[in-house]
């Protein structure tokens, strides 16, 4: 055997002994380390937030508001009065009244209408409420009767009824006019039960 060869086998096993315990030293040393420069640390999750709709409002922010804000009742809720809405009085003065009839065609019932009876003057007095319903009365030469009817639109349109049926000349009809510059200008035609007397009236009503 080789005394100088032994000795440095020898040698080179004692050389491995020692560097592997260093060598495992420096590479956990490294793994422990800082991170390397070219990885960036990783920020830190942000902190939890309390949840925005479940906070309760402040004590305070209902005291901000004025109690008497948009209260019923304010000034700002009144509304304008309707210009027919009141009670309105006018005069007719009955005449007989015309009737068309087609080319040809003769009423000889009609003829016997001398325009005396159920004639002449008289009074309308009627009410109107702010949602246009019309009520109100005829007293005079056509006898006592009732109005009921409607105004829209500035236009009045009422139904004569009168308060007797079963009366010889009762009279049943129509009011229709409209609304101008504070006054009612409307026309009155009715008939009676026959329909062999027609009666009109041009009527002005106005506001008491």
């Amino acid at each position: 055997m080789n005394p100088t060869g032994t000795r440095a086998r020898r040698a080179r096993g004692v050389a491995r002994a020692v560097l592997l315990p260093i060598a495992l030293f420096l590479l956990a040393a490294c793994e422990e380390g800082p991170p390397r420069q070219t990885e960036p640390e990783r920020p830190a999750p942000p902190a939890p937030q309390a949840n925005a709709s479940a906070t309760p409002p402040a004590a305070g922010a209902a005291a901000t508001e004025s109690p008497d804000a948009g209260a019923p009742g304010d000034a700002g809720d009144t509304q304008e009065t309707p210009a027919w809405q009141g009670t309105w009085e006018g005069r007719y003065d009955a005449k007989k009244g015309s009737v068309e009839l087609p080319p040809k065609v003769k009423d000889a019932v009609r003829k016997k209408d001398d325009g005396k009876v159920a004639t002449g003057a008289g009074t309308v007095t009627v009410t109107i409420e702010p949602s246009g319903d019309l009520k109100g009365t005829l007293k005079g030469a056509l006898g006592d009767a009732t109005l009921v009817g409607k105004v829209e639109d500035g236009m009045v349109r009422a139904s004569v009824f009168p308060e007797d049926p079963r009366a010889p000349n009762a009279m049943t009809g129509i009011l229709v006019g409209k609304l101008k510059d504070d006054v009612i200008q409307a026309e009155l035609r009715v008939a009676g039960p026959d329909a062999v007397l027609v009666r009109e009236s041009p009527v002005e009503l106005k506001k008491k």
